[in-house]
């Protein structure tokens, strides 16, 4: 006797062709299900080239030959976790609705049709945001705290998008398709992309926590998976010292110094212009080496001696003002590159790109910090040297020549104040007491 046929479809996939289509070109992946000798189909929003497909990938289902690129497993297990949770959801609709499937309810399956959803097709961010605007009408919750949740949801959205983990569309999903995989994603994109801090991140994990306690109240999602989302706080490790300043690695004006003699005395060309370019972003008030990498020569006002851009990570333009020693590492760099300064992307680089820009971010970064921590090593450093140590030197040292903390936090990008303070307040002592002995009170 062979197999008893399943009550319900599975799906597989396939390639979306037409005659148009040109060769070589990528094609849209879909995921089929056949119901009653009709094909639904359902696109997985990935492309793949005719010859990088293997229709006998995922045991006769189809998935991409190693030949993609080195990303074929990441898109091979996507392409499996989709059609298994869709196969999941189907064989648990057709178990509580017996030989009731058709083909419009397949294609509602498919498209997450409100119908056929627990959650009734309540989308995630705007449920949230709803329950922050619930809280503040009836004082449970200040304004400040509801403005900052609409930020993190806000947010939230953006990460969607930018890593395509919106499901009905680009910058959504439903509220029972929350995940903790989702949400240890979106903690690696904030730490990774967005530079934020454990505290940052904590902060913008409390709305979406609020939000899954009320979804499991409402039976929006499991009571297992719920607990599992309000355990992944970031815990931070206990600290014995008196203070964190040592989490902030940054160079004394001694340690500078030995870098720029190091710099000059130093023969590998390459390793030379790493160095300039830390050097460029610490006189350019502490860059972050995202802003170093997309630096474009567009963005450099060379009559007024300022740069203007808009920040990678914050998207808030700064305007900065260029000491004569930026200016001067510039102009070494002239003709050297077309569109970018340092040549560290080609001249047709799609900036709106934050897949493309997310990958070179990361290759740039580790090989230029890889280069400078052999340096801190040859300078004897008790801490590896890395590219954001110039971004703290700027502000420590800044801070200790009597520069106004706000005035740091304008010329860092910083969107408050407040996040400054929280970083660097611990180097303010030693100026708070000097400027107290400048006051002559009158002794007893």
């Amino acid at each position: 006797m062979g197999k008893a046929a399943r009550p319900f479809p599975t799906g597989h996939f396939r390639l979306y062709k037409t005659r148009q289509t040109k060769n070589d070109r990528p094609l849209v992946v879909q995921i089929e299900y056949a119901v009653k000798s009709v094909a639904v189909r359902r696109s997985t929003g990935i492309s793949v080239k005719e010859k990088d497909w293997n229709p006998n990938e995922n045991k006769g289902r189809g998935g991409v030959r190693a030949s993609y690129g080195p990303d074929y497993r990441n898109i091979n297990s996507r392409l499996t976790k989709s059609v298994n949770e869709l196969d999941s959801k189907i064989a648990a609709w057709s178990e509580k609705h017996p030989d009731r499937l058709t083909v419009e309810t397949m294609r509602a399956l498919l498209d997450d049709h409100p119908t056929t959803r627990e959650d009734k097709g309540i989308d995630f961010v705007s449920y949230v945001s709803d329950l922050l605007k619930n809280e503040l009408d009836r004082n449970k919750i200040g304004q400040s705290v509801y403005r900052n949740g609409l930020s993190a949801m806000k947010i939230f959205r953006e990460f969607l998008k930018s890593e395509k983990r919106g499901t009905y569309a680009p910058d959504s999903i439903y509220v029972s398709e929350i995940s903790t995989e989702l949400i240890e994603s979106h903690i690696k994109w904030r730490r990774e992309i967005k530079d934020n801090s454990d505290d940052t991140i904590n902060h913008a994990l409390t709305p979406i926590l609020k939000g899954c306690q009320q979804a499991m109240v409402m039976g929006y999602i499991p009571v297992a998976l719920n607990a599992a989302i309000q355990k992944m706080r970031i815990i931070k490790t206990v600290s014995l010292q008196k203070n964190d300043e040592s989490s902030v690695k940054h160079l004394s004006k001694k340690e500078l110094e030995c870098l720029i003699k190091f710099y000059t005395e130093d023969k590998e060309a390459r390793r030379k212009e790493y160095i300039e370019m830390f050097l460029f972003a610490l006189y350019a008030c502490g860059l972050r080496v995202i802003d170093i990498i997309t630096l474009q020569w567009s963005d450099i006002d060379f009559d007024k001696r300022t740069l203007n851009k808009i920040q990678v990570k914050t998207k808030n333009r700064n305007v900065i003002p260029l000491s004569d020693q930026a200016m001067g590492i510039l102009e070494q760099w002239k003709g050297r590159y077309n569109r970018f300064v340092f040549g560290l992307l080609d001249d047709d680089f799609n900036l709106d790109d934050t897949d493309a820009l997310y990958r070179v971010r990361n290759t740039k970064t580790r090989g230029i910090n890889q280069a400078l921590n052999v340096i801190g090593e040859k300078l004897g450093l008790s801490f590896s040297l890395t590219f954001h140590v110039g971004r703290h030197t700027f502000a420590v040292l800044s801070l200790n020549n009597g520069m106004d903390m706000t005035m740091v936090s304008q010329l860092l990008g910083h969107s408050s104040t407040e996040i400054t303070e929280k970083v660097y307040a611990h180097f303010m002592p030693a100026r708070l007491r000097e400027e107290l002995s400048k006051i002559k009170l009158p002794s007893l």
